[in-house]
């Protein structure tokens, strides 16, 4: 049997190809088992024979215990010895505060001043002829002597205007009763003196 010399030497290269692919898959096989060794294997550190040393002292923080007392109470310099407290007396009245005194008069003071507020006083008349406008003056002392009339005077026109409410329901009382002989009074929003608003009577006083 005779053979063909290319099939020798295709025989020859596949046996040469097939050792270079078992050689290289060794190679592999042997380096990646070289890597996984030297990974799992411990390092070994050298020491080279002269330490590291700082001193850290002046950095680090410092604390101071403080030992606890069992049963007392941490004295404040600041506050006053519970020996020098004046002792409260039983018999007396509270102190108090000098300076809300003084605060408290001072409103006290302010309050007295206000003579004035919003209130209401009901006008009985308006028109030109000063006799009707002193007849409804004289009408008003007369009928109801504890509202004040007020009769004031702007060219040409005089106005006459009563009482002094501080409010509006009070002075509605009085208007039933002053519409029997002034129909055309009215309530008008008007500054009352506030001691006059409180000496008026009551409505159930003049029935």
């Amino acid at each position: 049997m005779v053979i063909h010399p290319f099939l020798i030497k295709f025989v020859g290269s596949y046996v040469t190809n097939k050792d270079m692919l078992l050689k290289k898959k060794f190679l592999w096989a042997l380096l990646l088992g070289s890597i996984y060794l030297s990974g799992c294997s411990k390092k070994s550190v050298v020491s080279s024979g002269s330490e590291y040393r700082e001193d850290l002292s002046s950095v680090r923080p410092h604390y101071e215990y403080v030992e606890p007392t069992v049963g007392k109470k941490p004295v404040n310099p600041n506050t006053t010895s519970p020996k020098t407290l004046p002792k409260a007396d039983p018999d007396k009245p509270l102190y108090v505060n000098k300076r809300l005194e003084t605060v408290l008069d001072t409103m006290a003071r302010q309050n007295k001043s206000i003579r004035y507020i919003n209130g209401f006083r009901i006008q009985i008349y308006v028109g030109n002829v000063r006799q009707e406008a002193d007849a409804a003056k004289s009408y008003i002392y007369q009928a109801f002597p504890d509202l004040n009339p007020y009769v004031s005077y702007s060219q040409p026109t005089y106005r006459v205007k009563i009482g002094d409410f501080m409010y509006r329901s009070d002075a509605e009382q009085y208007l039933e009763m002053i519409r029997e002989q002034y129909s055309s009074a009215v309530i008008l929003p008007d500054r009352v003196e506030i001691k006059r608003s409180l000496m008026v009577n009551p409505v159930s006083e003049h029935n």
